[in-house]
């Protein structure tokens, strides 16, 4: 995308600091008809976690989450984005999504190999950008 004057304020610079640290992004930039932006960044082979995506709303939040369902964090700040999103490329962090039976308990970001606090019946499913630190816990 190289049009980012139709972006509102905060996708604008949401994009503009994505593009600061990934130049070579600008390809996967969508904007929507009300001024949010959603990057869509493919997964390397292999991984579960589909596309790592960043996504603006309402010109007050942002967003980052992995294809797979439920998997969705919400960050405070430009800086915060661009930490998460280094962190989570460089498989520093993982999603993980708790669920009792098929109902969503939580998601959280974990450390690789952090094992997640599950009550009686819990399970998750963490997920890294690589598949290298995927697992699945059961309690």
């Amino acid at each position: 995308m190289n049009n980012m004057e139709s972006l509102k304020r905060l996708a604008k610079r949401a994009g503009e600091a994505l593009l600061a640290e990934h130049p070579d992004w600008g390809e996967y930039f969508e904007a929507s008809d009300a001024g949010d932006l959603e990057v869509a960044v493919p997964a390397p082979k292999g991984s579960n976690a589909g596309h790592l995506i960043v996504f603006t709303t309402k010109d007050s939040d942002i967003w980052i989450r992995f294809a797979p369902p439920r998997m969705c964090y919400a960050v405070e700040s430009e800086s915060e984005m661009l930490d998460i999103v280094r962190r989570l490329l460089a498989d520093q962090l993982v999603f993980v999504v708790t669920m009792h039976s098929d109902e969503w308990v939580e998601t959280t970001l974990a450390r690789p190999g952090e094992e997640p606090q599950l009550k009686y019946g819990q399970a998750a499913r963490s997920v890294s950008w690589t598949g290298i630190h995927d697992t699945t816990h059961e309690n």
